[in-house]
């Protein structure tokens, strides 16, 4: 008896001492072991950005903005159109073109909480570089979308076309072609020849260092003009203002005000025709 009694007590013994050496496997990343997925996440910054958020372009104004530059060489042609918003040009000493469009931004339309990313061609031709607006297909109001453009101070601006926003350009030498349905044109600091629409808007042009084959023509259907020339600046002048006046402080060698003028300032040179058939025209000094 006491034999068996003797073997049961060191069995007992065995299995309790085999127990306390078992040897659990290291948990690893195995979900579950005391971990929480959440925390992890957080405290270690693992968890990878979305790649939408990389490519989003950047924001201005509460807009989103397209930019592009492309090389111009000095003296080429840049053309634009942009159906609405307003459009600002103006030179730099590089040979390209840096081109800025922000939705949203410009013109009298009030745009909507969600503002797209505005759909704008930059291409190069044969001539120079065309940028341009997209025809907007969605529905509603198509948004408006504003340009601020640095280009060459030596560039012919052909074909520039806004149905609805303000132009300006400055610091600018070569040949300037615009229409402009709705809104105002503004020039300064610029050389070279000019030829402009402004529907229903006004026009204030500075023309420095005229020569003569520097033709102005200037025509606002709805609004006024104002021309500003140097103080020894010659012209040939032709102004016509049916329902206003023609103002000038240079000597025309008329009367004036008049409705309709035509004469000489300083010895002649260039032509300049200015045209105003809903407003006043007004010729003064450039400061």
């Amino acid at each position: 008896m006491k034999r068996t009694a003797w073997l049961a007590i060191l069995g007992a013994a065995g299995l309790a001492l085999s127990a306390a050496c078992l040897i659990l496997p290291h948990p690893g990343e195995a979900e579950g072991w005391r971990r929480i997925p959440e925390r992890d996440r957080t405290e270690t910054g693992r968890t990878e950005p979305r790649r939408t958020e990389e490519r989003a372009p950047a924001r201005s104004g509460g807009g989103t903005e397209f930019r592009r530059a492309v090389p111009l060489r000095a003296g080429s042609s840049l053309t634009l159109e942009n159906d609405y918003g307003n459009v600002e040009i103006t030179g730099w000493d590089r040979d390209e073109v840096d081109v800025v469009a922000a939705a949203g931004a410009g013109g009298d339309r009030t745009s909507s909480y969600r503002r797209p990313a505005p759909d704008v061609e930059v291409r190069e031709t044969g001539r120079g570089v065309l940028v341009r607006t997209r025809t907007f297909e969605g529905e509603g109001t198509p948004p408006a979308v504003g340009y601020r453009i640095r280009a060459p101070q030596s560039v012919v601006l052909a074909g520039l076309r806004l149905s609805e926003g303000d132009l300006r350009v400055s610091d600018i030498f070569g040949r300037l072609e615009a229409s402009v349905d709705q809104g105002n044109l503004k020039v300064e600091n610029f050389s070279g020849a000019i030829d402009v629409t402004v529907g229903a808007g006004a026009a204030d042009v500075e023309v420095l260092d005229l020569r003569e084959e520097d033709s102005i023509i200037i025509t606002c259907r709805r609004g006024d003009i104002v021309l500003r020339l140097e103080a020894g600046a010659g012209a040939i002048v032709e102004a016509d203002a049916p329902r206003g006046l023609v103002r000038s402080e240079f000597d025309l060698g008329r009367t004036l005000p008049a409705p309709t003028v035509k004469g000489w300032i300083g010895q002649g040179g260039p032509n300049i025709v200015l045209r105003a058939p809903n407003g006043r025209i007004e010729i003064v000094k450039a400061k």
